[in-house]
């Protein structure tokens, strides 16, 4: 088995110092974000650090009584949306927009069960879905909350060409399209203004994140949880199977990672790697 070293990038206390909990995503350009999380009297603070050109740009955000499990940037303001909404509780509308300053602007409704968020440079907001939403799995928003695309009549209107998903377990938007992969078939499919790809069979199951460039596509651990990644081409579909290591040629046994453009961040603990593929490749 051939290793593939990760780069170390953060150490996320070293940036943020101890937090209760963070979240680690990417923006539409490639860079890093880091969302961290802390418990105050039942409240929840939330920090975004935004790693572009080398800076830190920090914003701090108001105490909520919910906790926010993705930040995405949408025109020059923040996006902050929750995983869950709570019918019983009455909280619905779990996307807020902020400024930079912190200041609430408008809230949404994205529906319960979400999996990924990631905006696009022209304010397009893709939301995936976990299998406890199976009304859609994939949606799409315009920068007002207002639903553009949805999943399952897509599927209806290709005439049932490419199956419904049961739970997006990975989302990939680029410039270029929408990358999706999910169960239960696990297809990779491409979403573009002139249509859609479909690639069928690919012979990795229960990976959670995903980098692609061209035809090459950098899937991370699936049910195995080794630490590995997998280097697929969609043109030839051979699979090669690279043992994670770090700078210093150790086992990188990672957590999860995340996955936007040609560049795969792998987690372990409070460090963060990345992987990319316009390098590696």
């Amino acid at each position: 088995m051939n290793n593939i070293k990760a780069k170390h990038y953060i150490n996320v206390e070293h940036i943020a110092g101890p937090q209760n909990d963070f979240r680690i995503s990417i923006d539409f350009a490639g860079n890093l974000i880091l969302l961290t999380e802390k418990e105050v009297q039942k409240k929840y603070l939330h920090k975004i650090y935004h790693m572009v050109n080398g800076k830190i740009n920090k914003i701090e955000l108001p105490s909520v009584s919910e906790a926010f499990d993705f930040a995405q940037p949408l025109e020059e303001n923040w996006l902050l949306v929750s995983a869950r909404t709570d019918e019983e509780e009455g909280y619905l509308r779990n996307a807020t927009l902020f400024d930079v300053q912190g200041n609430i602007l408008k809230t949404f409704t994205f529906d319960d069960a979400i999996q990924d968020v990631q905006t696009t440079k022209n304010s397009e907001i893709w939301v995936s879905y976990f299998d406890e939403n199976m009304d859609s799995g994939l949606r799409c928003f315009d920068k007002d909350g207002l639903q553009t695309f949805d999943y399952i009549d897509f599927v209806i209107q290709t005439g049932r060409k490419i199956p419904f998903i049961d739970d997006c377990y990975a989302l990939n938007v680029t410039s270029e399209s929408a990358n999706i992969y999910y169960y239960s078939d696990f297809p990779l499919v491409k979403i573009n203004k002139s249509g859609y790809e479909i690639f069928r069979k690919i012979p990795i199951k229960g990976s959670h994140a995903f980098a692609i460039l061209n035809d090459v596509v950098l899937f991370s651990h699936g049910y195995d949880g080794s630490a590995v990644v997998y280097l697929y081409s969609l043109r030839d579909k051979k699979r090669k199977t690279l043992h994670t290591v770090n700078q210093n040629g150790e086992e990188l046994k990672y957590d999860y990672a995340v996955g936007r453009g040609s560049k795969l961040f792998l987690i372990k603990d409070k460090d963060v790697y990345l992987i990319d593929l316009e390098v590696s490749t």
